[in-house]
């Protein structure tokens, strides 16, 4: 422990100076002989596994960091608590989780958002992409590609030191996986159904782990393999495009759309569009990693990583949908409407007129896709130990990439009046002219066959140098460099002859065609009975087949491709200070940033529909300084305080930085990019106290404080792409504001295995002067977790429940509503090797609830169901 540690090196410091060279290399020569030779040393130990182990393992690493951190380990080599990195993350204090279709996707430390933190893997950048079509392209890494069991413990840093990459807003992640030379566990498996309980649907879950040591302890192998599948459905109630805008009344009441300034309704907030939604996805996560470790003599050791990660993750989704936007685009009215607080919570929306182009006034939506994504990495790594210094070496490549590669949508229409309600709290509340269960009355009206891909990667270079310094104060000193070289580029296909014009009288289809049966118990817990609970379903298969027969034509959506490519250089230095009183770090790191963001843009054309590009280049180039210090006060044995200063930056999403812009047609809204955009900037403060009353016991206090320079707002404006008039978001730098709060943290073991593990955080913060959006995005005012466990020599439970606030996503004026989960996990130790596992997920079946600036304005309600896992684990 530090304390011991520490302890020892104050007697030490009594020895007179003439001493201190040969003590020296005494401390550094015996830690390379315990290194190289710790699989030899026969001690007498206690066997300590599971709940305990981690807890103890992880207070200990918290007590022996250099700043403030907090650290949580696994309860056994290749069994994490949660089945899921990110989900084992938000038990963390000041950690806040981001879930996609009910599974924890990405993270963000102390009221900030995922892109505004980093994730490393064993130090290092891990690159991922999205399969999600409507995805933006962002900085957050995405937790789904990294399976739990290959994560030894789990590092998040809340103050920086000069050494660890900048780009952290709120905090840095360190995932560290199992090392070969220091992991005496040969061979592991696990074997688990998944059951799903909105889908019904019971998945295999299997994971392999393998370590080997050679007989001279010098070399080591560590291999894992996992292979996921999943069976998902999500159930929700849709609307989108909110925006502001005008009407003009008619003569008999009606409300007729209006883009004009003097008309008689103004700033009206509206939908633009929403629907009933059944998601349906089957993922196979199939991960392999290899770790090896090589240590030639006392001086020299090399590690060397790899991880490929592939998720396969095909969906489908069908959508009964309520289009305002075609009905103003073609001439109709609002025949009834209400409003309440500026926002159109009622109204029932006219057909359209029959001698249009497209006749139609709203439309079913079946969309399946194929979409497939990987992440892949290499790390090599050189240490190497000599007299006074310790000197490392790396060399790695993280990559990311794939999506969408068959995105495949059929819409069937009807002119049909329908009104829309959103009065009622988490309530859309429909009603069609014609019978959405009536298939033979929706008739074919558009099909598309598009695609996207991505990829994100980066290679890097870096070298860190410490000396070992002779000195009452200065213990050592760091100093390094890292070039890295980051590449972000996005592209989307889109098929062009498969509108109405096109397809009328070629192909006759109508839904009865292709009717399926409706999936059972669909929005069971949300809505009311006036919400649209049942409607013609649509074989995704049949029509599939239907597709191969028809000659699709794809071209490049220009205006959403970009290619973004960064450039940094990194130069720090550090002095580690120790004393009787104190430990101490202070340094700096410059880091230079290339930017070079290119896109087609669209300049004037003699034809408004058929509109010109040209790929154009836009470069920034910006220089951060970027001090930090961390003041460690042992105020007794058990007992820390500890303060820390830094100045911070992030930069800004790759959605946000793009020169394109990113829409979907049939919702009609997306968002553009600005490249000109400066980073995220801060100086923050932090102030913990912490007390370590026993070895699984912990009481702390954290308080910290941000002066953010600026945050990053949206302009939301009407702009006319591919003809049709969409709400675009467009960033801007805005004003500046301040970030603070207050983390308490409590763990306890009571008696005899029984236990506690409780935190809670507080984050609040306010804009200075004039801005578009009050709330600071991914902060949450409060997250609480609370877990409670149990175990003996046989038998261990753990129940534990996440709660937080609402926050703003960060995308328009959305925001998350508050949301609440309950998990619990159990294993029964058959024998000491061979173990029974039951978990179970979101055992509450919460509803995740998005809205745009207030409850009359919904944009999502979903829910995700429970998960249950059951299986067995062997341990030779």
């Amino acid at each position: 422990m530090r304390h011991q540690t520490h302890n020892t090196k104050n007697q030490l410091r009594n020895v007179t100076s003439k001493h201190k060279p040969m003590l020296v290399c005494i401390i550094f020569c015996s830690s390379n002989l315990l290194a190289s030779n710790t699989q030899t040393i026969d001690l007498d130990t206690i066997e300590i596994r599971g709940i305990h182990k981690s807890l103890v393992t992880s207070l200990a690493d918290k007590k022996e960091h250099q700043s403030i951190s907090d650290v949580l380990s696994a309860q056994e080599i290749g069994k994490f608590p949660d089945k899921n990195v990110a989900e084992a993350l938000q038990r963390v204090t000041g950690i806040s989780l981001t879930r996609v279709m009910g599974e924890g996707e990405r993270v963000g430390v102390r009221g900030t958002t995922p892109g505004q933190n980093r994730t490393f893997l064993n130090g290092q950048n891990i690159a991922s992409a999205d399969w999600w079509i409507s995805s933006l392209p962002n900085r957050g890494f995405n937790y789904t590609m990294l399976p739990a069991e290959l994560v030894n413990k789990l590092e998040v840093f809340k103050t920086p030191q000069a050494q660890q990459d900048e780009g952290s807003l709120g905090g840095a992640i360190n995932i560290k996986t199992h090392r070969p030379l220091t992991t005496e566990t040969q061979f592991i498996t696990t074997i688990q159904g998944q059951y799903s309980d909105l889908s019904d649907e019971m998945d295999p879950q299997l994971s392999v782990f393998y370590n080997h040591i050679n007989p001279d302890k010098d070399f080591g192998v560590l291999f894992t393999l996992t292979r996921h599948q999943r069976t998902l459905r999500r159930d929700g109630l849709e609307s989108w495009g909110w925006h502001s805008a005008n009407f003009d009344v008619l003569d008999n009441g009606d409300l007729f759309y209006s883009h004009n300034d003097s008309a008689d309704i103004k700033s009206i907030w509206t939908p633009g569009g929403g629907g009933s939604a059944i998601f349906q996805q089957k993922r196979l996560r199939t991960s392999a990693t290899m770790a090896i470790d090589y240590q030639p003599s006392n001086a020299w050791q090399f590690e060397l990583d790899l991880l490929y990660s592939e998720l396969d993750a095909d969906n489908s989704n069908q959508n009964f949908l309520w289009l305002p936007t075609n009905v103003f685009a073609r001439g109709g009215v609002i025949t009834d409407y209400q409003i309440d607080d500026n926002t159109l919570t009622y109204a029932n929306y006219s057909q359209v007129s029959a001698d249009d182009q497209l006749p139609f006034s709203t439309s079913m939506e079946a969309i399946w896709r194929q979409s497939n994504i990987q992440t892949n990495s290499i790390n090599l790594k050189a240490d190497h130990t000599i007299h006074f210094w310790q000197n490392s070496y790396q060399f790695g490549f993280t990559r990311g990439s794939g999506g969408t590669q068959d995105d495949n949508t059929s819409q069937w229409s009807a002119n049909s009046a329908f009104s829309v309600d959103t009065r009622t709290k988490r309530d859309i509340q429909t009603h069609y002219q014609v019978d959405p269960l009536s298939a033979r009355d929706w008739l074919i009206s558009e099909v598309r066959n598009d695609s996207q891909h991505s990829v994100d990667q980066e290679w890097y270079l870096q070298a860190d140098f410490t000396k070992a310094l002779i000195h009452t104060i200065i213990d050592s000193i760091d100093f390094g460099a890292k070039y890295r070289n980051h590449k972000r580029d996005f592209i989307r296909n889109r098929s062009n002859n498969g509108g109405y014009n096109d397809i009328n009288g070629v192909l006759n289809w109508i839904l009865a065609d292709f009717d399926a049966p409706f999936p059972d118990d669909y929005l069971s817990g949300i809505g009311s009975d006036k919400t649209l609970k049942a409607y013609a379903f649509a074989d995704t298969a049949t029509l599939a087949n239907e597709y191969k027969h028809y000659p699709f034509k794809q071209q490049i959506e220009q205006a959403s491709r970009f290619d973004i490519q960064e450039q940094t250089t990194a130069v720090y230095g550090k002095l580690n200070l120790v004393s009787e009183l104190f430990t101490s770090n202070v340094g700096v790191r410059i880091v230079n940033t290339q930017q070079d963001a290119g896109a087609y843009q669209q300049v004037s054309s003699s034809s408004a529909a058929q509109p010109n590009y040209v790929w154009q280049q836009q470069s920034k180039h910006y220089t951060d300084l970027l001090p930090s210090f961390n003041l460690n006060f042992d105020l007794s044995e058990d007992v820390l305080m500890r303060f820390g200063a830094a100045k911070v930056m992030a930069r800004a999403e790759y959605h946000h930085l793009m020169p394109s812009t990113n829409y979907n047609v049939t919702q009609a809204q997306g968002q553009g990019g600005n490249p000109s955009l400066d980073p995220y900037r801060a100086s923050q403060y932090d102030l913990s106290l912490e007390w370590y009353f026993s070895d699984l016991g912990l009481l702390s206090i954290a308080t910290f404080a941000k002066d953010v320079k600026s945050f990053i707002e949206f302009n939301r404006q009407l702009e006319t792409h591919e003809g049709v008039l969409m709400t675009i978001d467009r960033p801007i730098n805005g004003a500046g504001g301040h970030l603070w709060g207050l983390e308490v943290s409590y763990q306890q073991e009571f008696f005899q295995g029984l236990g506690v593990i409780t935190n809670y955080t507080y984050v609040n913060g306010d804009r200075d002067g004039e801005h578009t959006q009050s709330d600071i995005p991914g902060t949450s005012e409060h997250t609480i977790n609370v877990t409670g466990y149990y175990e003996n020599d046989w038998f261990s439970a753990r129940l534990s429940h996440n709660y937080r606030t609402k926050f703003a996503t960060g995308i328009g004026t959305e925001m998350a509503d508050d949301f609440s989960q309950i998990d619990a996990t159990f294993s029964y130790y058959v024998t000491p090797n061979i173990s029974l596992n039951l978990e179970g997920l979101n055992l509450t079946d919460e509803i995740t609830y998005l809205y745009e600036g207030s409850h009359y304005s919904p944009k999502a309600i979903y829910r995700n169901g429970r998960r249950i896992y059951l299986g067995v684990r062997f341990v030779y």
